[in-house]
């Protein structure tokens, strides 16, 4: 039983050293974080995603927005909004990412997706 309990306490004193470790990698200051999501969000919309993803702008624009309204109010810890920032993150980076692999296929910052993007002496592709 004194086993069990050494071993018990021994697998909970590990797991916290692990989260902690996961917490400290992240960067600590909540403005430099809804600042590196702002650039993110700013890259994708010289890339083209106003008029290519306008969802996926919007979706970012307002999860920041949602963040930094509440880091504002200055109620919430840096922990609580941790969620809201990967989120925020998270919608940012996935339309860096979209707009990054349009830009590389070289169309200029064209949508991908419309038949006008495709390439000269191909057929556009067609719906149905």
């Amino acid at each position: 039983m004194r086993i069990r309990c050494v071993l018990a306490t021994a697998a909970l004193f590990a797991a916290g050293c692990s989260t902690m470790q996961a917490l400290q990698t992240r960067p600590t200051d909540p403005v430099a974080r809804a600042g590196a999501i702002a650039a993110k969000i700013d890259e994708a919309e010289r890339l083209g995603a106003k008029e290519c993803s306008p969802r996926a702008l919007a979706k970012a624009k307002v999860s920041l927005e949602h963040v930094s309204h509440e880091l504002k109010e200055g109620y919430y810890s840096s922990q609580w909004l941790d969620p809201d920032f990967d989120a925020a993150n998270k919608a940012a980076q996935d339309l860096l990412s979209e707009r990054k692999a349009a830009a590389e296929t070289g169309r200029h910052y064209r949508c991908v997706s419309t038949p006008e993007a495709a390439p000269k002496g191909k057929p556009a592709p067609r719906d149905g």
